[in-house]
């Protein structure tokens, strides 16, 4: 018999298929993999569901006409609040030159060493050419920063359209298989049950991952997200909209700009 193709296993042992096991294979993958593709479309354009928005957002609180259409999220520690603020304040003209404007400040309520700033990029070659400079990085180390950033690039797609009345704000990021199948689970999930604890403020994607989800939501109970870490149903909701990493959590306190 002929062998001619090496087949890697799970466990990352591998072992020798025959030429007509692994003509069926070949074929197999390529069919299941257009039925994926198929079934889950293309990414649709920021233009495109503006189109079709009164259909596509029927029934459900929000909007695609956003305040902001790219925004940037920076996390990362500091040794001493005032100190850091400080040095921030003194580099506003910079950043604005780079195209890089501050929305808010935040602090995490779980570690207050932890700053959250998000801000409004209007110009996304300038401002990330500003956030990986050196000069950003010495002056960052001056100022008490420690370690490394957690960048979130994002645009928005959709925004609430109703008044937050919800007082602890969050915001989450978890990577999904596809951004417009786990969007229709979100939208239909909505629908469906359209009395919920919680009031999602902006739903936003990955500027160049659009596998990456973002979402500025508000609640009322502190241990929110630890209650639905450990609910079955909605980890079988993520699971079936094609959430594939486990969230990522702040919660935040605003701060004075």
């Amino acid at each position: 018999m002929k062998v001619d193709f090496i087949y890697f296993s799970a466990d990352n042992s591998f072992y020798f298929r025959p030429m007509k096991e692994r003509f069926f294979l070949i074929s197999t993958i390529l069919i299941f993999s257009l039925m994926i593709a198929n079934s889950c479309g293309p990414n649709k354009t920021r233009e495109e569901k503006l189109e079709i928005e009164e259909v596509e957002l029927q029934g459900v609180p929000f909007t695609r006409k956003v305040k902001h259409d790219t925004v940037l999220f920076i996390a990362h520690k500091i040794a001493d609040y005032e100190v850091w603020k400080a040095a921030f304040d003194i580099a506003q003209p910079v950043r604005e030159k780079h195209g890089v404007m501050v929305l808010n400040v935040f602090r995490d309520q779980n570690d207050t060493n932890l700053v959250l700033v998000y801000t409004n990029i209007t110009n996304v070659e300038r401002a990330k050419e500003y956030v990986t400079s050196e000069s950003l990085q010495k002056s960052m180390q001056n100022a008490g920063v420690q370690g490394t950033m957690d960048l979130y690039w994002l645009t928005q797609e959709m925004s609430y359209n109703k008044d937050i009345t919800d007082s602890i704000l969050f915001f989450m990021s978890f990577k999904v298989m596809k951004y417009d199948r786990w969007e229709n689970a979100f939208l239909d999930d909505y629908r469906n049950e359209p009395d919920r604890d919680f009031q999602v403020i902006n739903v936003l994607k990955g500027v160049e991952d659009q596998g990456l989800v973002g979402m500025l939501f508000a609640v009322n109970d502190h241990d929110y997200v630890q209650i639905m870490e450990k609910n079955n149903s909605f980890r079988a909701k993520m699971l079936a909209a094609g959430v594939i990493s486990y969230p990522i959590t702040y919660k935040l306190r605003e701060m004075p700009l």
